[in-house]
């Protein structure tokens, strides 16, 4: 734990110069408890998936990877009109369930050869995090460089996650059977950091059709 301590004070690590805030967005995933893709489901005249990638567009993040997998076509096919920050990956294995996913975008801002400072990951249906939580993150990892950075509200942990480069090797190890990103927010609970914000897009999600009534409640509140 000492190294890893000393690593994360260092200004410079092994994948680069640490200049680049990246962000990947999972959007792989089969959508078993919603009616068709939750993805796919227009929220203002958009699917959600639009709504969670142009949020992040819309922020100060350098790089923003999505990986696709179940439907992955009609996906890409919404994101294609917009920035040409945004990447798309196919995960193959993206049965195998969200850990896969975030391996996939890992490798491949490695295979980019990007150099990064620090990475988001957060669930492609996320749709409601307004773009300033991903600024005022980044500005609060600027100053206190934090090893695990997470959104909150009312003390309530949400998204975006946002991780330190040097866990990047660990992301590479996530597993579904090891509790996937929950085993390295566990792991390294003693350096993780809240960020607190007013606005509840940051815990808002959909698991289910039900969860439209409470996204509504919320938003419209």
């Amino acid at each position: 734990m000492r190294e890893l301590e000393n690593w994360v004070n260092n200004p410079i690590d092994r994948y680069g110069c640490l200049n680049l805030y990246a962000s990947i967005i999972l959007a792989a995933g089969l959508s078993r408890r919603f009616p068709g893709n939750k993805l796919l489901y227009e929220w203002w005249d958009k699917p959600i998936i639009y709504h969670t990638v142009k949020n992040v567009i819309d922020s100060g993040v350098d790089i923003i990877v999505v990986v696709t997998g179940y439907m992955s076509r009609e996906i890409s096919n919404v994101l294609r009109p917009l920035n040409d920050r945004v990447v798309i990956v196919y995960n193959e294995r993206y049965v195998e369930g969200m850990s896969s996913s975030v391996k996939t975008g890992v490798e491949k801002l490695l295979e980019e050869g990007l150099k990064i400072k620090a990475l988001f990951i957060t669930p492609g249906d996320c749709a409601w995090i307004p773009s300033i939580v991903y600024d005022l993150m980044m500005m609060y990892f600027n100053e206190y460089n934090p090893l695990i950075l997470i959104a909150s509200h009312h003390g309530r942990a949400g998204h975006p996650i946002l991780f330190h480069s040097v866990l990047i090797d660990e992301l590479l190890q996530v597993s579904e059977e090891t509790m996937g990103l929950k085993s390295i927010v566990s792991k390294y609970k003693h350096y993780v950091r809240y960020y607190e914000v007013f606005h509840p897009g940051v815990i808002l999600d959909l698991d289910d059709y039900s969860d439209l009534n409470r996204v509504k409640y919320t938003v419209m509140k």
